[in-house]
Protein backbone atom coordinates (compact mmCIF):
# COMPACT_ATOMS: atom_id res chain seq x y z
CA UNK A 1 0.00 0.00 0.00
CA UNK A 2 2.53 2.06 0.90
CA UNK A 3 4.48 1.82 -2.45
CA UNK A 4 1.24 2.85 -4.24
CA UNK A 5 1.28 5.62 -2.37
CA UNK A 6 4.69 6.33 -3.13
CA UNK A 7 4.55 6.24 -6.63
CA UNK A 8 1.11 8.51 -6.64
CA UNK A 9 3.07 11.00 -4.88
CA UNK A 10 6.12 10.55 -7.30
CA UNK A 11 3.71 11.16 -10.45
CA UNK A 12 1.82 13.53 -8.99
CA UNK A 13 5.29 15.84 -7.95
CA UNK A 14 6.15 15.11 -11.71
CA UNK A 15 3.18 16.41 -12.89
CA UNK A 16 4.03 19.91 -10.47
CA UNK A 17 7.56 20.32 -12.00
CA UNK A 18 6.56 19.46 -15.15
CA UNK A 19 3.87 22.23 -14.84
CA UNK A 20 6.12 24.67 -13.57
CA UNK A 21 8.85 23.72 -16.59
CA UNK A 22 6.18 24.13 -19.12
CA UNK A 23 5.20 27.53 -17.54
CA UNK A 24 8.56 28.68 -17.34
CA UNK A 25 9.02 27.69 -21.03
CA UNK A 26 5.89 30.02 -22.22
CA UNK A 27 7.31 32.57 -20.33
CA UNK A 28 10.86 33.05 -22.53
CA UNK A 29 9.05 31.84 -25.37
CA UNK A 30 6.80 34.54 -25.09
CA UNK A 31 9.39 36.62 -23.39
CA UNK A 32 7.29 37.69 -19.82
CA UNK A 33 5.42 40.70 -21.71
CA UNK A 34 2.34 41.71 -22.16
CA UNK A 35 3.24 42.85 -25.67
CA UNK A 36 3.85 39.57 -26.77
CA UNK A 37 -0.10 38.59 -27.10
CA UNK A 38 -0.94 42.23 -29.04
CA UNK A 39 -1.47 41.55 -32.76
CA UNK A 40 2.10 42.26 -34.88
CA UNK A 41 0.39 44.69 -36.47
CA UNK A 42 0.17 46.89 -33.72
CA UNK A 43 2.67 49.18 -33.20
CA UNK A 44 4.24 49.83 -29.90
CA UNK A 45 3.96 53.60 -28.60
CA UNK A 46 8.08 53.90 -29.10
CA UNK A 47 7.49 52.76 -32.79
CA UNK A 48 4.50 54.82 -34.00
CA UNK A 49 7.07 57.61 -32.59
CA UNK A 50 9.78 56.01 -34.78
CA UNK A 51 10.37 57.68 -38.56
CA UNK A 52 9.86 55.28 -41.33
CA UNK A 53 14.17 55.49 -41.77
CA UNK A 54 14.27 54.34 -38.16
CA UNK A 55 11.58 51.45 -38.71
CA UNK A 56 13.72 50.12 -41.33
CA UNK A 57 16.96 50.05 -39.52
CA UNK A 58 14.92 48.49 -37.04
CA UNK A 59 13.91 45.67 -39.65
CA UNK A 60 17.69 45.24 -40.04
CA UNK A 61 18.65 45.56 -36.71
CA UNK A 62 18.89 41.86 -35.11
CA UNK A 63 21.51 40.74 -37.82
CA UNK A 64 23.45 43.28 -38.51
CA UNK A 65 26.80 41.35 -36.65
CA UNK A 66 26.04 38.56 -38.80
CA UNK A 67 25.97 41.03 -41.86
CA UNK A 68 29.25 42.49 -40.90
CA UNK A 69 30.90 39.42 -39.73
CA UNK A 70 29.57 37.45 -43.70
CA UNK A 71 30.89 40.48 -45.37
CA UNK A 72 33.95 40.51 -43.89
CA UNK A 73 34.52 36.72 -44.60
CA UNK A 74 33.05 37.82 -48.22
CA UNK A 75 34.80 40.83 -49.30
CA UNK A 76 37.74 41.19 -45.93
CA UNK A 77 40.12 41.46 -48.60
CA UNK A 78 38.13 44.20 -50.95
CA UNK A 79 37.87 47.93 -50.50
CA UNK A 80 34.67 49.92 -49.21
CA UNK A 81 33.23 49.89 -52.23
CA UNK A 82 33.97 45.88 -52.69
CA UNK A 83 32.37 45.91 -49.10
CA UNK A 84 29.23 48.03 -49.62
CA UNK A 85 27.68 45.97 -52.57
CA UNK A 86 28.30 42.66 -50.97
CA UNK A 87 25.85 44.42 -48.27
CA UNK A 88 23.80 45.35 -50.83
CA UNK A 89 23.39 41.91 -52.23
CA UNK A 90 21.79 41.03 -49.21
CA UNK A 91 19.54 44.01 -48.18
CA UNK A 92 18.24 43.62 -51.92
CA UNK A 93 17.25 39.91 -51.40
CA UNK A 94 15.90 40.52 -47.78
CA UNK A 95 13.44 43.00 -49.87
CA UNK A 96 12.24 41.15 -52.80
CA UNK A 97 9.77 38.74 -53.08
CA UNK A 98 11.87 35.95 -54.48
CA UNK A 99 14.11 36.07 -51.15
CA UNK A 100 13.50 35.35 -47.35
CA UNK A 101 13.03 38.32 -45.71
CA UNK A 102 15.92 38.28 -42.94
CA UNK A 103 19.01 39.14 -43.12
CA UNK A 104 20.36 35.66 -41.31
CA UNK A 105 17.38 33.83 -43.67
CA UNK A 106 19.23 35.31 -46.82
CA UNK A 107 22.65 34.69 -45.36
CA UNK A 108 21.81 30.64 -45.02
CA UNK A 109 20.03 29.92 -47.73
CA UNK A 110 22.20 26.72 -49.18
CA UNK A 111 24.93 27.66 -51.30
CA UNK A 112 24.13 31.37 -51.52
CA UNK A 113 27.41 32.60 -50.04
CA UNK A 114 30.28 30.02 -49.81
CA UNK A 115 32.23 32.12 -46.52
CA UNK A 116 29.02 30.89 -44.79
CA UNK A 117 29.49 27.08 -46.16
CA UNK A 118 33.10 26.86 -46.34
CA UNK A 119 33.69 27.99 -42.85
CA UNK A 120 35.26 31.47 -43.55
CA UNK A 121 32.82 33.59 -41.10
CA UNK A 122 33.87 30.86 -38.52
CA UNK A 123 37.46 32.61 -38.86
CA UNK A 124 36.37 36.14 -38.35
CA UNK A 125 37.29 37.24 -34.76
CA UNK A 126 36.06 40.96 -35.33
CA UNK A 127 35.06 42.86 -38.71
CA UNK A 128 36.93 45.49 -39.51
CA UNK A 129 36.24 49.32 -38.77
CA UNK A 130 35.66 49.63 -42.71
CA UNK A 131 33.42 46.59 -42.77
CA UNK A 132 31.05 48.27 -39.96
CA UNK A 133 31.29 51.45 -41.78
CA UNK A 134 30.10 49.74 -44.97
CA UNK A 135 26.88 48.04 -43.34
CA UNK A 136 26.10 51.54 -41.98
CA UNK A 137 26.49 53.55 -45.16
CA UNK A 138 24.23 51.15 -47.05
CA UNK A 139 21.46 51.12 -44.16
CA UNK A 140 21.28 54.69 -44.49
CA UNK A 141 20.78 54.78 -48.16
CA UNK A 142 21.58 51.71 -50.66
CA UNK A 143 23.90 52.56 -53.30
CA UNK A 144 23.19 49.63 -55.89
CA UNK A 145 20.10 48.76 -55.78
CA UNK A 146 19.43 46.27 -58.34
CA UNK A 147 22.55 43.87 -57.63
CA UNK A 148 21.30 40.84 -56.32
CA UNK A 149 24.38 37.82 -57.00
CA UNK A 150 28.06 38.24 -56.91
CA UNK A 151 30.53 35.49 -57.82
CA UNK A 152 34.55 35.46 -57.15
CA UNK A 153 36.46 34.48 -60.45
CA UNK A 154 34.08 35.15 -63.15
CA UNK A 155 30.59 35.62 -63.33
CA UNK A 156 27.78 33.04 -62.17
CA UNK A 157 25.21 31.55 -64.94
CA UNK A 158 22.42 34.25 -63.22
CA UNK A 159 21.31 37.66 -63.36
CA UNK A 160 22.92 39.98 -66.10
CA UNK A 161 26.50 41.11 -66.00
CA UNK A 162 26.84 44.22 -64.74
CA UNK A 163 30.49 44.85 -62.87
CA UNK A 164 33.78 44.22 -61.52
CA UNK A 165 35.12 45.05 -58.69
CA UNK A 166 38.11 43.57 -56.73
CA UNK A 167 37.99 39.57 -57.41
CA UNK A 168 33.93 39.98 -57.58
CA UNK A 169 31.74 39.79 -60.40
CA UNK A 170 28.16 41.49 -59.58
CA UNK A 171 25.06 40.60 -61.32
CA UNK A 172 21.67 42.54 -61.99
CA UNK A 173 18.54 40.53 -61.97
Amino acid sequence: MKKRMLIKMLQLMSYAVLSMLAAIIFWFLWGGRIEAAMPEDALTEEESSMTQEELECEKYYDNLELLAILTEAEAGNQGLIGKRMVVDVVLNRVDHPDWPNSIAEVILEPNQFSSYWDGGVDRVVEPSEETYLAVRMELQERSYPSIYYFTAGKYGNYGTPWRKVGDHYFSKE
